[in-house]
């Protein structure tokens, strides 16, 4: 699997706390099939985060995975939440798009508005980049409004692995396991994120959710949504929507 969100760098933001950690993350995420990372730090506008201080600390993660020998693709970039002049932010590189792409990974207040969702989507494609909402499972105004109108703007939707593979009899009422899976269901899921933060809090949750997705799914989108389109994140391969 190709991880397109996750917290991993250390001393960044709420994620990971020390190298020591961001290796336990990883090797977890590996041992579950994880491939490919994008190491995703929160980017606030009243608390940006420093461009060149991801990418020297992901470069001191790359050695230590190495020297542990764990075999993983990694790549920096930044999960904003969603304001007003972002796009001006993205076009001086204070913001990281993904793996140095046009592809860019946005996150909203949970009640934020649907016409904001909708706005921004606009906004950021007018720039010339690739809007990614993440984890579009917890935003009420897609969960009822639905995903085809940000799509038909040119929004791309990454879910949650940790809710798609629930089992239990709680899981016929979790709101977010049904959403995610009904877009997987109905082909509206793009990307796959783990959105793994801590060992201990919201650590990698792959294997369940690749089970189900195999499970479920035909053979063809399994691949896309398991590894081939994140794949094009890194060429800056636009996907048809």
């Amino acid at each position: 699997m190709f991880d397109i969100h996750s917290h991993i760098i250390y001393h960044i933001d709420d994620g990971s706390r020390d190298i020591e950690e961001s290796v336990k993350l990883i090797r977890s995420a590996v041992e579950q099939g994880a491939t490919d990372i994008i190491a995703t730090p929160h980017y606030y506008v009243e608390c940006p985060t420093d461009p060149n201080r991801i990418r020297e600390k992901l470069s001191e993660i790359e050695e230590a995975v190495k020297e542990a020998g764990i075999v993983v693709r990694l790549y920096t970039g930044n999960e904003v939440l969603y304001f007003d002049s972002m796009t001006e932010r993205m076009e001086k590189g204070d913001i990281l798009t993904l793996a140095g792409s046009r592809y860019t990974l946005i996150e909203f207040y949970p009640l934020e508005s649907y016409k904001t969702i909708l706005k921004c989507v606009r906004n950021v494609r007018t720039a010339g980049f690739l809007p990614i909402i993440a984890h579009a499972e917890r935003f009420k105004g897609l969960r009822e409004n639905g995903l085809e109108e940000v799509m038909s703007l040119g929004a791309y939707i990454q879910i949650s692995t940790e809710p798609i593979g629930k089992t239990g009899f709680g899981s016929l009422f979790d709101g977010e396991t049904k959403f995610v899976r009904d877009a997987l269901r109905n082909g509206q899921a793009h990307f796959l994120g783990t959105d793994m933060h801590r060992a201990d809090s919201r650590p990698p949750v792959i294997s369940s959710a690749v089970s189900w997705i195999r499970k479920n799914l035909d053979e063809d989108y399994r691949d896309a949504i398991l590894y081939r389109n994140a794949k094009l994140i890194p060429q800056d391969e636009e996907i048809d929507l």
